[in-house]
């Protein structure tokens, strides 16, 4: 007699039977998931309760602000030059992780020589009276200060000034360098194209002073960006607009005139610093930045371990654009490659872990053809997972192009964007050739050979043509962004033509979604995958820095003596930003 349990040999499941093996299965792969999640978030919180007991209690966390705070982490080559410092993208999950630690009473920084752009200060300083609002005090410890420093220093509730330091809150000033003069007096004729009447690229190497419509532009976005300044300053000092204005004026303050004029707070040395807060929150127990995110990483590990894996991507894009492989330099400076960008993404796109990608845009655009590959990649992307974009400094010209394909773009307020506006050219070397005695001989097969050549001007044909595929261009661009943006052609002419905007400028104009940052960016990715606002989740960067290096890949790093930087002659038409902002 055979079992009604059991089928005769060679007799195939039911489907019922299927059913209830698969959903068997399934069911305890899951509880052995969860056991080992369980195991595994025990043993990361027994380390952690043994570091704690052997690490002490605190109150207060001490963070040392300087250098650049770059948007991607040290890559082991750039660390043989120099020892890493604390990337952006930690020192604000630190700031973050303060706000919401009931143990923390107070944040003290000490902030010198920073070289940030506009856009990360103002991140910054958000964090800064995000942590005030949680209830915590904000100290920060100047030595001595510019206008970078002491815009972030006014965010916290006391700004303590060394007694020998001085303060230098002169304002803000853009230069642009311009080598016609040079060029003339070298031999060499620059012929540049430009689509847009204020995209001034090439104006460096054509005029010898601003044109009109890149004067205007200039001065709107520095009346714009100093309007931020003196408003953030008066808001956080408890000052007018015209009292910040004429301290700017002033210029520079000696610490006992800083403090008579309420710039400052205190006059003190650093190690001051401990007993002066004492009085407000009592014993100070100090835990400093390194030691404090080792901490909340271990107690972040067990947190995670109680959620099925689900990842953010965050794709940097940091420096100029171009087609091909990235290329980075031992001095931490890199070009991004649009194949390299392709890969990157194909990757997260097939990784099911991730589920949404963040996009922080860094770049002042490059190469027109790389960055419409990368948008195209973007849009492949956004098909199959949600891409929020974070303006970070800049992301004009060919980086706002790539903006383009986010479902929401994010800028801060001073995020150098727009730039919507193509050049194209050459640099013509004839009489530089004859003045040094070298003789040049072109031998051609079809009418247009020797177009791009350093020693022939182009014909008047040849301009025409040039002008024509920049001009195409550019009302491509154009239709991107009134596509992307939900804009009509029209309505985005007047705000394209290569001018460049601050952030607030072009989320008036509708070319941005939204003011905020990438901490703004890294919630809305978690808003879209539907997951509540305090539950962790993985950031994992993109492109990784490489774990190991070879002899070969450092000699290909170094930078080469005949080519700075050897790509730009193979581009024909560029989307970039045509000049520098300072501040002073």
């Amino acid at each position: 007699m055979v079992s009604p349990l059991r089928p005769r040999s060679g007799q195939a499941l039911s489907k019922p039977d299927n059913h209830f093996f698969s959903t068997l299965l399934v069911q305890s792969r899951r509880a052995l998931q969860r056991l080992i999640r369980g195991v595994l978030c025990g043993i990361f919180w027994g380390i952690n309760l043994l570091a704690r007991a052997f690490e002490g209690t605190y109150n207060t966390l001490r963070l040392d602000l300087s250098g650049s705070l770059p948007e991607e982490g040290p890559s082991l080559l750039a660390t043989l030059w120099r020892a890493p410092g604390m990337d952006f993208l930690t020192l604000i999950s630190l700031l973050r992780w303060a706000r919401e630690d009931e143990r923390i009473r107070a944040v003290v920084l000490t902030v010198a020589d920073l070289d940030v752009g506009w856009a990360r200060l103002q991140s910054l300083r958000r964090s800064l009276l995000a942590l005030r609002q949680a209830g915590k005090h904000v100290w920060v410890y100047l030595t001595e200060g510019g206008t970078r420093e002491y815009y972030l220093a006014s965010a916290a509730d006391t700004v303590v000034l060394a007694p020998a330091g001085h303060l230098a809150v002169t304002g803000i000033a853009a230069e642009t360098l311009f080598f016609k003069g040079a060029l003339d007096k070298l031999g060499i004729e620059a012929q540049v194209h430009q689509a847009g009447q204020y995209k001034a690229a090439g104006e460096a190497f054509t005029r010898e002073s601003m044109s009109g419509p890149h004067r205007e532009m200039l001065e709107g976005l520095l009346d714009d960006l100093y309007s931020q300044i003196v408003e953030g300053i008066a808001l956080a000092r408890n000052k007018s607009k015209a009292e910040v204005q004429e301290l700017i004026d002033q210029g520079l303050f000696l610490a006992r005139e800083a403090l008579t004029a309420g710039l400052v707070d205190q006059v003190d040395y650093e190690d001051a610093v401990p007993a002066r807060l004492e009085a407000k929150i009592g014993p100070v127990q100090v835990i400093e930045a390194g030691l404090y995110q080792r901490r909340r990483v271990r107690a972040l590990r067990c947190q995670l371990l109680r959620y099925a894996p689900r990842k953010i991507a965050l794709v940097t894009v940091g420096g100029p654009v171009k087609r091909g492989e990235t290329v980075d330099s031992p001095e931490g400076g890199r070009a991004v490659g649009s194949t390299s960008f392709a890969r990157d993404l194909k990757r997260v796109r097939d990784d099911q872990g991730v589920a949404a990608v963040v996009v922080r845009i860094a770049s002042p655009g490059g190469s027109g053809v790389a960055s419409d590959l990368m948008w195209r990649e973007l849009l492949r992307t956004r098909e199959r997972k949600p891409v929020i974009v974070s303006m970070g400094d800049v992301a004009a010209s060919g980086g706002y192009y790539l903006a383009l394909a986010g479902e929401k773009l994010f800028a801060e307020e001073g995020t150098i964007t727009g730039s919507i506006g193509v050049i194209a050219g050459k640099a013509v070397l004839h009489d530089l050739y004859t003045h040094l005695g070298v003789g040049k001989e072109i031998l051609t097969r079809g009418r247009r050979a020797a177009l791009f050549s350093d020693y022939l001007a182009f014909a008047p044909p040849e301009r025409e043509r040039l002008e024509f595929e920049i001009q195409a261009f550019y009302q491509d661009f154009v239709e991107k962004v009134a596509r992307c943006r939900s804009l009509s052609a029209e309505a985005v002419e007047p705000s394209a033509q290569g001018r460049v905007w601050s952030g607030r400028q072009a989320w008036v104009r509708g070319l941005v979604d939204e003011m905020g940052g990438l901490e703004e960016a890294l919630a809305e990715a978690k808003r879209r995958m539907g997951l509540p606002a305090e539950r962790p989740v993985i950031v994992e960067r993109i492109p990784k820095a490489p774990s190991s290096w070879r002899l070969s890949l450092l000699l290909r790093l170094l930078p080469r003596t005949s080519e700075v930087p050897w790509w730009w002659a193979r581009e024909r038409v560029w989307a970039i930003l045509p000049f520098s902002l300072r501040l002073l």
